[in-house]
């Protein structure tokens, strides 16, 4: 190690002068062996200043002890003339992650490699032969792979004689700053391409979009701007939207604008204009230098929101069988009229004999020309409609004044200033004519696929109104009919009531009491039997008595309403039992009594009692079981009677049988239904469903 080792400083603009650092061997406790401490001064190219007193040179920086040198951030590595490190401070330690007790002596350029950032490795080495020192920026990748950023500054060292004895590297790490200039960079390059892109976009967004300052000027004007509102950048930049646009504006909106600006709040809005039927959906977004407006023609989706909302709304009305279907045509045109204003609807039908056209709703068409076409006749040239339901196809006329379609009718027509009609046949599910559905306009027009659409549409909506209403009818007519049997079987079952009433009372009762008459007029004449006569009258009474109280069981049973329906229908398997006729079994199953009402009782009661008397006199069967069951998951009341009988053909007997018709009308005025399960020489099992909504009166 040289006694001394000068490094030259030379500063643009400034003095230049030298460091000389004297190395000292390095030992003691905490010293590694063979490192060196270093004692720097600041000299200038003249060994001293001119003094400043008398009292002789003083050096222009006392020594710096290298102690403290290395405790700088900047990282300092001196190496010999052959390359090898000579010192390593502590910000080197740091940095590179090697102690200098591992470095003292080692080759540099095999312990560091260098990425220089505008030369080579060699033109630095010429650079520095060629002046001395070398500056410029480099990279050093570390050996778990993280990049840093250096200034780097490498200098000859040299003796006291001058002589070249090594090189001085200084690094300073501006990685840090590397990089927050690196993503400032990119943060800049990013806003100028999103600037760019937001220039594009504004051009090409498919929203109109405009830019207003404090005063309500127009600043900027896209051209999705200038195809909604017609008017050109040119002509509307610079000036006031309010003098520019007096239609597109109104109070409302005029309101929103200052809103928005005031309060510094977004404000989103709709707005129709009736002149032009055109909805504008409007959002603004204030600034400190004005307001961002985006707007967008929204006609086609109000439109369509507004027709979905009738429809459902005709739908609800025609299913609540309500409305007649004229006034229900009459409120579905009215709103179809009032979304699409210039569009006239009209329904016709056909008539009885399927030749003339009747009218059936046109709110919207003069009511002489409404009159006028009621009754006119279909045909091949009978204007639109006519022609629709002869040839039963759409019939597009969009010049009332030139088709021929109208040669017979352009006269009338044009007179109310009518002059386009399209046409489309409503059919069935047989492929017949219903009616037609047909819009006018006042002026000559074809239909754009948007407007055929919708015109289909509605047509299909009508056709649903007409074929339900048509289906209502039919199930009234059918309604009806079965009401008329239900009552006829109803007056059968009285009648047949009635008639084994008389039949009961005329073959048994009526018996008895004419014995017993004649038996009372014996007594009065003979006194050796009077006792014995008055006493087998009396027994006869009692047995009248007895006959006739069977009989108002069997009409009004008491305990329907005093014991209820389970304890009934004990009460007359009982009573069956005691006959010894057939073996009788119940079963019930559920709480059935407290869902349903004393009519279902006395109902399925009825059933009960008419389909044993039915087993006791035809079936012939040794057992019959009766089961009773309330569904708690279906919700249903199942009555079962099942009999081990010869059985029959219930389609043979369900026409013939007054007792079936009978069960079948009574479970019906309950919503019931009545399966009979049954084949000849296989007994019979009659299953009576009934829904407990309908037996609790709420149906």
């Amino acid at each position: 190690m040289p006694r001394t080792i000068d490094l030259s400083i030379q500063a643009p603009g400034a003095k230049s002068f030298i460091i000389r650092w004297t190395p000292v061997p390095r030992y003691g406790m905490e010293s590694a062996d063979g490192g060196w401490q270093f004692t720097g001064m600041k000299i200038y190219a003249d060994p001293f200043p001119p003094p400043a007193t008398g009292r002789g040179p003083i050096p222009e920086e006392i020594p710096i002890p290298a102690g403290i040198i290395r405790q700088v951030s900047d990282i300092i590595i001196t190496t010999d003339t052959q390359g090898h490190i000579v010192y390593w401070n502590n910000a080197a330690e740091r940095f590179y992650g090697i102690p200098v007790r591992e470095v003292i002596g080692q080759p540099l350029n095999q312990l560091i490699r260098y990425t220089y950032t505008n030369a080579t490795e060699e033109e630095v080495q010429v650079t520095l032969r060629e002046n001395g020192f070398w500056e410029g920026e480099a990279t050093y990748l570390s050996n778990d792979g993280k990049k840093s950023y250096l200034i780097c500054s490498f200098r000859y060292v040299r003796d006291s004689d001058r002589r070249i004895s090594g090189v001085m590297i200084l690094n300073k790490d501006i990685t840090e700053v590397k990089l927050v200039q690196q993503d400032q960079q990119r943060a800049e390059l990013q806003l100028r391409q999103y600037s760019e892109q937001i220039a594009d976009i504004l051009e090409s967004i498919t929203d109109g979009f405009f830019v207003l300052d404090q005063h309500f000027r127009v600043k900027l004007w896209n051209r999705e701007a200038e195809r909604i509102t017609a008017i050109s950048a040119a002509e509307i930049v610079g000036k006031s939207i309010w003098e520019k646009l007096p239609g597109l504006v109104d109070t409302d909106t005029w309101r929103s604008f200052h809103k928005a600006f005031k309060k510094k709040m977004t404000v989103t809005f709709d707005q129709y204009n009736e002149r032009s039927d055109r909805w504008l959906e409007m959002s603004l977004y204030p600034s400190d230098q004005g307001l961002f407006a985006y707007f967008k023609d929204v006609t086609f989706r109000k439109k369509q929101e507004a027709l979905l909302a009738l429809e459902k709304k005709v739908l609800e009305l025609n299913t609540g069988k309500r409305m007649s279907l004229r006034a229900l045509l009459n409120y579905f045109l009215k709103g179809i009229q009032k979304i699409f204003p210039g569009m006239y609807c009209c329904v016709l039908t056909l008539d009885d004999d399927g030749q003339s056209v009747r009218l059936l709703s046109a709110p919207g068409l003069p009511a002489i020309y409404a009159h006028a076409i009621d009754g006119l006749p279909i045909g091949p040239r009978a204007g639109s409609s006519g022609t629709a339901m002869y040839r039963k196809e759409t019939v597009i006329v969009s010049d009332i004044a030139t088709d021929p379609l109208w040669e017979e009718h352009r006269a009338l027509t044009l007179q109310f200033g009518l002059r386009a009609c399209w046409s489309i046949p409503v059919m069935d599910d047989r492929d017949e004519v219903l009616a037609a559905f047909a819009v006018y306009y006042n002026t000559a027009k074809s239909p754009t696929d948007v407007e055929m659409d919708l015109f289909e549409r509605v047509a299909s909506l009508v056709a649903i109104i007409i074929e339900s209403k048509k289906m209502e009818e039919i199930v009234l007519r059918q309604e009806l009919n079965k009401q008329k049997i239900v009552a006829q079987a109803m007056v059968d079952a009285q009648e047949k009531e009635r008639a084994e009433i008389g039949k009961e009372l005329h073959d048994n009762i009526n018996q008895i009491l004419s014995t017993t008459k004649l038996y009372l007029e014996l007594a009065k004449n003979d006194n050796n039997e009077r006792q014995n006569l008055i006493s087998r009258s009396a027994g006869n009474i009692h047995q009248a008595i007895h006959e006739i109280r069977n009989i108002s069981r069997s009409l009004v049973p008491s305990s329907i309403g005093d014991l209820g329906l389970q304890d009934s229908i004990v009460d007359l398997v009982e009573s069956i039992k005691m006959t010894r006729a057939i073996h009788i079994e119940f079963y019930p199953v559920g709480n059935f009594d407290e869902r349903i009402s004393d009519k279902a009782k006395l109902m399925l009661f009825r059933i009960i009692q008419e389909q044993t008397n039915n087993v006791l006199k035809h079936s012939g069967a040794v057992n019959l079981i009766i089961e009773l069951t309330y569904e708690e998951a279906e919700n249903n009341i199942e009555l079962s009677i099942t009999d081990d009988g010869k059985g029959f053909n219930p389609e043979k007997v369900r026409k013939k049988g007054l007792g079936l018709s009978n069960i079948m009308s009574r479970a019906d005025l309950f919503g019931g239904k009545v399966t009979i399960q049954s084949a000849p020489g296989h007994g019979c099992k009659l299953r009576v469903q009934v829904p407990v909504e309908w037996t609790t009166g709420t149906k």
